[in-house]
């Protein structure tokens, strides 16, 4: 049997980047920080002065903010985006915990699944 030389380097890379994909902290395209406790989560400026919620999630408290992206202003409730999102051009998405505004006919498989967080998740208790 004859192996390039190139062939086992690659695989070995291969077998990493796949590890490293599986293994990532951040399910999503959602913007914000990963804190082991719940405390350090709601000292955080993200909670304190932006007033965001720290959810649950994937075994460690996160905290989300919907910046823009890619031009794109990103808004927490389907509402706000509604009240900026106006004509017939365009439409409000739901694209991972956040919402987005984009123009009707849009590939939407592009922005993500909508995962918004649940009561569940944002009734988050420090004990």
């Amino acid at each position: 049997m004859f192996l390039s030389y190139a062939t086992v380097p690659m695989f070995a890379f291969m077998i990493l980047l796949n590890f490293f994909f599986m293994y990532s902290p951040i399910e999503s395209a959602m913007n914000g920080k990963i804190y082991d406790t719940c405390q350090k989560c709601l000292a955080d400026t993200c909670h304190k002065k932006l007033n965001r919620p720290c959810i649950f999630r994937n075994g460690g408290y996160f905290c989300f903010t919907c910046d823009p992206e890619n031009g794109n202003q990103k808004f927490y409730s389907e509402a706000e985006c509604k009240s900026v999102c106006k004509g017939f051009s365009k439409t409000c998405v739901c694209a991972d915990a956040c919402y987005v505004c984009i123009a009707k006919g849009i590939e939407k498989t592009n922005l993500g699944k909508c995962n918004m967080p649940t009561i569940d998740e944002l009734d988050v208790v420090c004990k």
